[in-house]
């Protein structure tokens, strides 16, 4: 008995031992890097993360760039994508990429926070990156589980990834959570910096080059970190321009399906009401909605506050003129649909969920309405399933 207690007590001190130095070799490898940057946030991460890293690039920083966004990838200084096989998420990725491009001696790291829960973005923060910047691109409603169930729980929830005697770019502009994020800042001896979530006059030609949809404080924030930087407006305003966006990026993509001409907006990344909202408005202001517009929603069953969130959204908020129904809880957001006035014989569910089906609803739906064959197709909700997945590479080839 005396002789296993023996072997455990000396298990434990050679696992501590081996953490213990685990931590002080990663400690030295991250020390290395100058320039540490830490997003994180509700939405925008994985476009600011790319945003940031090809700015850097762009000035002749030797930059790694790190998304967990809708597919993680790993962007080296060359600006190559190469893609993170896992099988689960887990912050201590975090440390293994470190040690992988540590041997290509990096000046930057732009990297997109891991954790969700509160404590693990303290880890994240602390034990991890240490950065020597980070971005807090702002606050909604997602992962109320674990992050709390109003905005103020959530703001201090988010604020745990805020780093000690460094500096913080803020996109977030609602007054009561500023003032969270600015007592948190104070308490860490951090410079708390606010970006603008509106660009200026001089610099919105930079949303019209591009060949996708992207935020105006999303570059905002990217050239608020050019400029601490101290990197110039013309090189900051290539490294945007230059960027590759996340595959989950709000696009429209057009496709002619046998004389059916559908037009494929991928907005399955926003995952709350007021990013939806943001998102219908800005392609009506932009006029891609002037067809007939089917939504398709796709609920998780692992995410089941979305599904009635979302499906008043689309009732209330957005003028659809048809909603597809795919994933989970199809009988509850058909419910919610119908008693918010939407018209059940304009709720389609898809029972057999594939691609094939998925087309010939589309056909049956565009026949029914009054518009000919030209048509928007908006995907919503959660962008991490099979059907999903299936006609996202579908529509955008």
């Amino acid at each position: 008995m005396i002789f296993e207690i023996t072997l455990i007590m000396i298990g434990y001190i050679f696992l501590i031992y081996y953490l213990t130095n685990e931590q002080t070799n990663h400690f030295k490898r991250i020390s290395k890097i100058k320039h540490r940057i830490h997003i994180n946030g509700i939405r925008g991460k994985s476009s600011v993360t790319r945003l940031i890293g090809q700015i850097l690039r762009e000035q002749g920083i030797k930059t790694y760039t790190k998304t967990t966004g809708s597919e993680a990838r790993l962007i080296d200084h060359n600006g190559e994508e190469k893609p993170i096989k896992r099988r689960i998420a887990n912050i201590n990725e975090q440390i293994s990429i470190v040690e992988k491009i540590s041997k290509h001696k990096p000046e930057a790291l732009v990297v997109e926070c891991m954790a969700i829960h509160p404590n693990l973005q303290r880890v994240c923060e602390e034990k991890m990156i240490n950065a020597t910047i980070s971005v807090l691109t702002n606050v909604r409603f997602d992962h109320q589980d674990l992050m709390g169930w109003t905005l103020e729980e959530i703001t201090y929830s988010l604020c745990e990834f805020i780093p000690t005697n460094s500096i913080l770019v803020c996109g977030e502009q609602n007054p009561k959570l500023l003032k969270i994020i600015k007592e948190k800042t104070k308490k860490r001896n951090t410079k708390l910096i606010l970006a603008d979530n509106k660009l200026m006059e001089s610099d919105k030609n930079i949303l019209k080059k591009l060949n996708y949809i992207e935020h105006e404080e999303n570059i905002a924030l990217a050239l608020k970190v050019a400029e601490i930087l101290k990197i110039d407006k013309e090189t900051a305003t290539r490294g945007i321009l230059n960027a590759s966006p996340d595959p989950g990026v709000l696009k429209v993509y057009q496709k002619r399906v046998n004389g059916l001409s559908v037009s494929f907006i991928n907005a399955h990344a926003a995952n709350d009401r007021e990013s939806i909202i943001k998102i219908y408005k800005i392609l009506k202001e932009q006029g891609h909605l002037n067809k007939t517009n089917i939504g398709i929603l796709y609920n998780r069953y692992d995410r089941p506050e979305r599904a009635e969130i979302f499906a008043d959204t689309a009732s209330k908020n957005m003028n659809l003129d048809a909603i597809i129904l795919i994933g989970a809880y199809k009988d509850i957001v058909k419910n919610k649909l119908t008693n918010n006035g939407f018209s059940d014989d304009k709720i389609f569910l898809l029972k057999k969920e594939n691609l094939e089906n998925l087309i010939k609803m589309l056909y049956k739906i565009s026949n029914g309405n009054g518009n000919g064959k030209e048509i928007n197709l908006i995907g919503m909700v959660n962008i991490h399933g099979s059907l999903v997945q299936k006609y996202i590479k579908y529509f955008a080839n």
